[in-house]
């Protein structure tokens, strides 16, 4: 569910926890709007990397590429704005069996010939296509890392901290109970001696 979210919002939203007063714009004039446009992609970046955030999941065909020079038959190329490759199965379904792999540079190995289907964590950098519980959870963290560095009181890191701690929980929960359920695998022992 997209939300309608702006940086401008985020970073106010940021500052409301810490009791700041808001920016009206993105000129970087006062120190805690230098300090959150300085930090707002990383943060952004690394929330995204930590889960599987349904919005920022994309399937991906990927495209053969040249062969690494050992221990793995293929390559393909991850698409730009790729943040993390979500564990390989056969046809790319969740609860697939599994496809060994390894992701090198900007690369995909893997002994699995083409087409390899992947899910893939994509970076969403605009907070309109935010979750809004995902919103709340880069709100937080800005919050956090911004908390000691503006108010140099520890009391606000950890209310910064409370608010991040509750927001993830939140929004991992609601996150995890969209979509249905991944079909229950009743005959493990014969897939195995199958193989």
């Amino acid at each position: 569910m997209p939300t309608s979210h702006t940086i401008e919002t985020i970073f106010n939203g940021a500052l409301d926890i810490l009791g700041e007063r808001p920016i009206a714009d993105l000129v970087a004039q006062r120190p805690e709007t230098r300090w959150l446009l300085r930090n707002y992609s990383p943060y952004v970046q690394t929330a995204l990397r930590q889960d599987v955030w349904n919005f920022a999941v994309e399937l991906h065909e990927l495209n053969q590429t040249t062969p690494p020079a050992f221990r793995w038959k293929y390559a393909y190329d991850l698409p730009n704005g790729w943040l993390r490759v979500l564990p390989l199965t056969y046809n790319g379904y969740p609860e697939g069996r599994p496809i060994l792999h390894a992701v090198l540079s900007n690369k995909l190995l893997t002994d699995q010939d083409n087409p390899t289907k992947a899910m893939l964590i994509m970076d969403r950098q605009n907070p309109g296509e935010w979750d809004p519980l995902f919103a709340n959870l880069v709100i937080a963290r800005l919050a956090h890392g911004l908390a000691h560095t503006l108010t140099h009181k520890a009391s606000y890191v950890q209310l910064a901290k409370a608010a991040v701690d509750e927001a993830y929980e939140v929004a991992q929960m609601v996150n995890a109970f969209e979509g249905s359920p991944g079909e229950t695998e009743q005959h493990d022992i014969i897939r195995v001696r199958n193989q």
